[in-house]
């Protein structure tokens, strides 16, 4: 059977706490990032102005920065997925560098088959609004599966499909509802923190904008393995609890 809502939404609240501070130092690799590509548009201006270097030189050197900042991005992320699913299975928790090393396999089949999954849901709308909305319920899994059960194949669309069929609403909801909750609580708090720092210390308009925007992508990143732990609990919870075919259970 599968945890209702509330249930969901209480494993992903206590996991979140409990694996914070085990989280942390991913955390700061993404905020560091983060921070990096914040300024970088100032860094581009200063040398802009005050060097001599050529716009595109300027320009190309930053997205390069970019391209590599997002890729340890998308990898850190994906160690973390990795550490849910250790965590959930009361298994052995690996160093910071071995969490890298055991994910760096991921990296590939994640993008490829994330960009499969995208065409597969963009020709699905395209069609009709409906199939595009099944279709991403469906296949919401894959790259899950690519690091939980270490498949990097088609066959992970099969096994993603699998696990909604015959429950796709019972999954949609608790695949969307969470986030929704979670979500909330964030907009909230990326408006009352920022509120609270511009009430104390009065900044310039042009400030406040660089605030509000610093604010949200920190508060982001920090509540980032919530809205991971809501998917780990869901996969484990709807792969141990199949759907049973009444058919083939009469045999």
């Amino acid at each position: 059977m599968l945890l209702s809502i509330s249930e969901l939404i209480q494993q992903s609240w206590n996991n979140y706490l409990k694996t914070l501070r085990r989280f942390a130092p991913f955390l700061d690799v993404l905020l560091a990032s983060f921070i990096i590509r914040y300024f970088l548009g100032f860094v581009g201006l200063y040398l802009n102005a005050y060097t001599k270097l050529s716009n595109l030189s300027v320009d190309l050197s930053i997205t390069l920065v970019i391209i590599a900042l997002s890729f340890l991005g998308i990898w850190t992320s994906l160690a973390i997925i990795k550490l849910t699913q250790l965590v959930q299975k009361n298994s052995t928790l690996p160093n910071f560098k071995e969490s890298y090393i055991k994910t760096v396999h991921c990296i590939i089949p994640t993008f490829l088959l994330s960009l499969l999954v995208a065409l597969i849901i963009i020709t699905g709308s395209i069609l009709f609004l409906i199939p595009g909305i099944i279709f991403a319920i469906w296949y919401y899994y894959v790259n899950y599966i690519i690091i939980f059960e270490e498949q990097t194949g088609l066959n992970n669309l099969k096994i993603s499909k699998q696990l909604v069929v015959g429950r796709w609403f019972s999954m949609a909801i608790r695949i969307i509802i969470p986030k929704i909750v979670f979500l909330i609580g964030v907009i909230i708090l990326s408006i009352l923190i920022p509120e609270i720092i511009i009430k104390i210390f009065n900044p310039s308009s042009v400030k406040i904008t660089l605030i509000l925007e610093l604010v949200r992508g920190i508060i982001t990143i920090l509540t980032l393995p919530l809205f991971i732990w809501s998917d780990t609990i869901l996969y484990f919870n709807a792969k141990e609890n199949p759907i049973v075919n009444t058919q083939s259970a009469t045999k």
